[in-house]
């Protein structure tokens, strides 16, 4: 497959996610991670790592929501060369947490692939929001 090519499938793994993601899916979601996976999540500490954290984040986020969860990726950018490939889109959650909340936010995030033999792995991913410098508050009202 030429960069073209990896860059179109890699696209579609990124665009896939948003289907599991409203099923609550974390087998799918997890199949994509290398085991070793660096994830500098929105929400937790700074950093942490391996697929077996991130199904635990996973199986947290989708068990505090007492709705699906609607995912909406836009600006989706991804370039791939010599097995490696980093992708970057914002993306908006939407729902309804356990406690009644309504959740409509921008996460801005990078994803690093590299090529194994089993397929193309994230090894790296980091989701953001913005804050006021000011005040320290998170930004979750930006739109796109």
């Amino acid at each position: 497959m030429n960069d073209t090519g990896v860059t179109a499938h890699l696209e579609g793994l990124i665009r896939d996610r948003v289907a599991a993601v409203g099923a609550k899916d974390v087998a799918a979601l997890a199949a994509r991670y290398a085991d070793d996976v660096v994830l500098f999540d929105a929400v937790g500490p700074l950093s942490d790592r391996g697929v077996d954290v991130e199904i635990r984040r996973l199986e947290n986020w989708f068990g505090a929501y007492r709705t699906g969860i609607g995912l909406e990726i836009r600006e989706l950018e991804v370039a791939a060369a010599d097995g490696f490939a980093f992708g970057h889109y914002l993306f908006q959650v939407r729902g309804t947490m356990n406690d009644g909340t309504a959740v409509s936010m921008w996460v801005r995030s990078t994803v690093c692939f590299r090529e194994h033999e089993d397929g193309w792995k994230i090894v790296h991913e980091h989701s953001s929001v913005p804050f006021d410098g000011t005040t320290g508050r998170a930004l979750v009202g930006l739109r796109p």
